[in-house]
């Protein structure tokens, strides 16, 4: 039996959904899983406490596996996360149901118009969010070890090339070939 690969989506596409999702709450929720590359129930129980704006990174705690791990904040969304939080100390970040959240993420891919909104799931969030790195020339480990993933061939199967990297990097193959 074929696997079938998992959809991501394109930034142009992520950046539609933020657009069109005008809750601040269900916007910040939306960028807090991308990026950060959050898991459904790493979203949802996203604690202030464990977010460190001085340092820039997020402890997701008891991810998957067990596994505590570190994720940097990206200097672009920290000041919304910020400016969220407000003076909040404690508490998670987000008040909502898994069903909830996938009910969101559902919401906005149907509003922004992405092709085929029954397939954008929050997962599919996590994996735009490991292709936008993998594209951008992040190292495989370093993706893996961000994703809190411990075997790196689970890390090859969320990260896609697109196509303008892929095609990117054959011509640059084929144009450092010396013709005869």
């Amino acid at each position: 039996m074929v696997k079938k690969l998992p959809r991501f989506l394109s930034v142009p596409e992520v950046e539609a959904m933020f657009k069109v999702a005008t809750d601040a709450r269900n916007n910040l929720l939306l960028k807090t899983m991308f990026f950060l590359g959050l898991r459904n129930s790493e979203a949802q129980n996203l604690r202030i406490e464990d977010i460190d704006l001085i340092n820039g990174n997020v402890k997701v705690v008891q991810g998957k596996g067990s596994k505590d791990r570190y994720v940097h904040i990206p200097t672009e969304f920290a000041s919304e996360l910020k400016s969220y939080i407000g003076n909040q100390q404690t508490g998670r970040l987000f008040y909502v149901s898994d069903r909830h959240i996938r009910r969101i993420v559902k919401e906005y891919a149907v509003k922004a118009g992405i092709r085929k909104p029954e397939e954008v799931h929050p997962h599919t969030l996590r994996h735009s969010y490991a292709t936008f790195l993998q594209n951008q020339g992040t190292p495989l480990n370093v993706i893996q070890e961000t994703l809190g993933h411990s075997n790196i061939e689970t890390t090859t199967v969320y990260v896609h090339l697109g196509m303008d990297k892929k095609k990117e990097l054959i011509e640059k193959a084929f144009s450092s070939r010396k013709t005869e």
